[in-house]
C-alpha cells in the first residue's frame, strides 16, 4: 500500500490571555469542560446506510487515515513536499464531532475531533456550498487577525496577515489565516463556558468539507505546544465512548481540562503530532503470544504504535498481526466458516455468521503496554459485523512497522491524556457511569 502526499503545515498560533465565564458568573479557569460527542450516524440519517454500506465506509476510511498518518510520522522532514495523494479522504469518514461556537454574536460549529492534529479550524468561506454554519470575522466583534510581527509567524501575506496551509489528503485541506477568537461551550456539568482568545484557523479555502462538518477540533500538541487548546486547558483531556455502530448511544464525551484520569497508565511519547504508546505484548485469553516486543518500539520517525480517534480499525506490524490471525483461526477452526469479502484488502480475515452469536465464548484479546496498562478487546473491540451474515476481524496489517490502537479497540474505555507528566490512562468503564 504506497502513497504520498503533502503535509504542508505552517501552524503559527499564540494566545495573549484566556478567561473563562459560566452563565451565572467568571472564574479563572474552568475545573472541567464536559461536552458530548456527537456520532456521525446521529447526525446524518442515511436509509441507505445498511451493516455493509457503514463497514465498507469505516474500512475505506481507516485506510486512508492509517496512510495519512503514517506520512505525518515523517511530517518534519517533508514540509517543503509537494506531492498529491492517490487517495482521498472520502466524504463519510468521521466517527465523533465536538460542537461549541465561535464569535461573538456566537456561531455554532461542528468539527471533527481529531487527536492527529494540532490545529483547530473552522469554515470563514462565505461562498461555501452545502456547508454547515458559516463564521463571518468581519460580523464578530471578538475576531482578532494574528500580526505579521510576531516572531513565530514564517507564512506572512502581503497583507500582513498570519497564513495557515493545512493539507490532510487530496480535496480535505485548509488554508486560511491565524487569528483568535471566543469560543463557546454548551457543557454537560457547567452550562455554559466562554473561552476567550482562542488561537484558531479561519479556513477561506478548504477543499471538500466533510459530511456536514465545519473544521477540524485538534486535540493535539506540537513543537508549538503553548497553542494547544489542550495546553491552554490544562494539559489534560479524556473521550470515552461507547460500542461505535451504535448511533443512538448518548454518553459518548469528550472532556478538557479536569478530564478524568483514572485507571492504570502507560507512558506517552508525543511526536510529529502524534501519541505514540510502548506496546510490549499481546494476549488472546491466558496465551501470551509469541511476538518479539522489538517490533513496536519506536526507533525512528517512521515507525512506533500510536494512538488516534479518528481511524476505526486497529493496524498491527504484519509479524504481530499474522501471530493474531494464526491464533484467532485456530479457535474459530471447525466452529466458522472462513468467507473472502470483495472489497477487502489481502489479509482480510472474515467468517460467516454474526459476533453477538457466534464468537460470544471467544477469549478477550489484551494489549499489553508499559507499566502494566492493559487494553482488553471483548468480541465487539475484535471484529465488525460487515453483513447481516458476515463478520470480519477489526485489525488490518501495516505494510511495515507502524501500528496503530484504532476506535473500536477503544470502545467503552475512558482514554485519558495528562500531558504534564506525559501519561495515558486506560479506564475500562461505561461512558454513562463517569457521570457529569
Amino acid at each position: 500500500m504506497a502513497t504520498s502526499y503533502a503535509i504542508l503545515v505552517y501552524l503559527l498560533l499564540h494566545v495573549t490571555f484566556f478567561t473563562t465565564t459560566r452563565t451565572a458568573a467568571a472564574t479563572t479557569k474552568p475545573r472541567r469542560l464536559v461536552t458530548q460527542l456527537l456520532h456521525r450516524d446521529s447526525l446524518l440519517h442515511n436509509p441507505n446506510n445498511t451493516i455493509a454500506a457503514r463497514a465498507e465506509r469505516f474500512l475505506n476510511s481507516s485506510i486512508t487515515r492509517f496512510i495519512y498518518l503514517s506520512e505525518k510520522m515523517n511530517s518534519e522532514t517533508r514540509l517543503d513536499d509537494d506531492i498529491q495523494p492517490s487517495l482521498f479522504l472520502g466524504r463519510k469518514a468521521p466517527l465523533f464531532y465536538v460542537t461549541f461556537s465561535v464569535g461573538q454574536p456566537p456561531v455554532p460549529q461542528l468539527a471533527v475531533m481529531d487527536t492527529g492534529s494540532d490545529l483547530i479550524w473552522v469554515n470563514c468561506n462565505p461562498i461555501c456550498k452545502n456547508c454547515g454554519p458559516i463564521f463571518y470575522p468581519s460580523k464578530s466583534s471578538t475576531f482578532a487577525k494574528m500580526p505579521c510581527n510576531r516572531t513565530l509567524c514564517i507564512n506572512c501575506s502581503p497583507t500582513d496577515e498570519c497564513n495557515y496551509n493545512v493539507t490532510y489528503v487530496k480535496g480535505t485541506n485548509s488554508k486560511g489565516i491565524i487569528a483568535t477568537e471566543r469560543f463557546t461551550f454548551e457543557t454537560l456539568d457547567e452550562g455554559r463556558i466562554v473561552i476567550n482568545n482562542v488561537v484558531f484557523g479561519c479556513g477561506i479555502n478548504n477543499g471538500e468539507f466533510i459530511d456536514k462538518s465545519t473544521g477540524i477540533f485538534g486535540l493535539s500538541i506540537s513543537k508549538r505546544d503553548i497553542f494547544s487548546i489542550v495546553k491552554l486547558l490544562g494539559s489534560k483531556f479524556s473521550y470515552c465512548v461507547g460500542n461505535i455502530v451504535d448511533h443512538e448511544y448518548k454518553f459518548n464525551r469528550l472532556v478538557l481540562g479536569g478530564a478524568v484520569i483514572e485507571g492504570y497508565s502507560t507512558p506517552l511519547e508525543i511526536a510529529n503530532g502524534l501519541y505514540y504508546l510502548t506496546l510490549e505484548g499481546i494476549s488472546i485469553g491466558e496465551k501470551r503470544l509469541e511476538i518479539d516486543s522489538e517490533i513496536f518500539k519506536r526507533t525512528s520517525s517512521n515507525n512506533g504504535v500510536f494512538i488516534d480517534s479518528g481511524t476505526t480499525y486497529t493496524w498491527l506490524t504484519p509479524t504481530a498481526y499474522q501471530a493474531v490471525r494464526r491464533e484467532i483461526e485456530g479457535l474459530c477452526k471447525g466452529l466458522l466458516t472462513r468467507l473472502p469479502y470483495p472489497w477487502a484488502p489481502d489479509g482480510y480475515l472474515c467468517y460467516f455468521g454474526k459476533v453477538s452469536r457466534d464468537v460470544e465464548g471467544l477469549p478477550a484479546m489484551t494489549f499489553h503496554f508499559a507499566d502494566g496498562a492493559d487494553l482488553v478487546l471483548d468480541i465487539y473491540g475484535m471484529f465488525l459485523q460487515v453483513q447481516a451474515q458476515v463478520f470480519c476481524l477489526a485489525i488490518l496489517p501495516s505494510d511495515d512497522r507502524k501500528s496503530l490502537i484504532g476506535m473500536i479497540a477503544q470502545q467503552n474505555y475512558n482514554v485519558a491524556y495528562d500531558l504534564g507528566i506525559s501519561r495515558l490512562y486506560l479506564q475500562r468503564i461505561d461512558c454513562e457511569l463517569l457521570g457529569d
